[in-house]
C-alpha cells in the first residue's frame, strides 16, 4: 500500500512540475503580429456546441482583431449530450451535411476556422461551412479543440479537401478551451505562423 501511495504522489508531483514549467514558459510569451496578418481583412468563424471552441475563438479574435462569427445551424442539435452524440454518429456515417445560416466571406483575406473534434473528425457544421464557400485567394488558419483523441494530420487534410484549397496555415490544436492560459497559447501559435 505504501508503494502504491508513493507512486501516486510521485506522479502528482511530476504532473505539478510539468504544469508549473508550462505556465512559466507561456507567461513570458509576447505577441508579435505575424506578417501574414498585416493589412488583411480577418474573419474568425467557429462552431461550438459546448463552449470550448467559442472560448478559443473569442480569445483569438480579441488578439488578432477583425470580425467574429459563430456558425448557426438552421436546425439545432439537442442540448442532451447523449441524444446529440447519437444523432451525430448517425449523420457522420451517412455523410450528412447540416444546413447552416450563410456567412458571407467575400470581403475577407484571412479566415480563422474553429471546430471541435467529433468522432476524430471536424464538426459537421464546419464541414458545411467549408463546402458552402469558395476560398479562392483566401488563407485558412484552423483552430481545433478536443477533449479526447485526435488525428491531427487527418483533420488538416479534411479541411484542405473540404475547402478545396492548399493555402492552409499551421493549425492550433488545444485541449478543450486550452485548459489554462489560452491567450498565451494562442499568442505562441500566432507568433509561429
Amino acid at each position: 500500500m505504501e508503494i502504491f501511495l508513493f507512486g501516486i504522489f510521485t506522479i502528482l508531483f511530476l504532473f505539478t512540475i510539468i504544469i508549473v514549467l508550462k505556465i512559466i514558459a507561456l507567461k513570458n510569451v509576447v505577441y508579435k503580429k505575424p506578417e501574414i496578418l498585416s493589412n488583411k481583412k480577418i474573419l474568425t468563424v467557429y462552431y461550438s456546441n459546448g463552449g470550448n471552441t467559442k472560448s478559443v475563438g473569442n480569445n483569438l479574435q480579441s488578439i488578432v482583431g477583425g470580425d467574429l462569427k459563430e456558425i448557426e445551424l438552421t436546425e439545432k442539435y439537442p442540448k442532451n449530450i447523449f441524444k446529440m452524440s447519437n444523432i451525430i454518429r448517425k449523420q457522420m456515417k451517412e455523410d450528412f451535411i447540416p444546413q447552416i445560416k450563410n456567412i458571407d466571406i467575400a470581403q475577407y483575406d484571412i479566415i480563422f476556422v474553429g471546430s471541435p473534434i467529433w468522432n476524430f473528425s471536424i464538426s459537421l457544421p464546419i464541414k458545411a461551412f467549408l463546402k458552402n464557400n469558395s476560398f479562392d485567394n483566401k488563407i485558412i488558419i484552423p483552430f481545433i479543440t478536443y477533449s479526447g483523441g485526435s488525428n491531427k494530420a487527418k483533420i488538416v487534410n479534411e479541411i484542405k479537401y473540404l475547402s478545396n484549397t492548399n493555402d492552409i496555415k499551421k493549425t492550433l490544436f488545444t485541449f478543450e478551451n486550452g485548459f489554462f492560459l489560452i491567450k498565451e497559447q494562442i499568442i505562441k501559435w500566432l507568433n509561429n505562423l
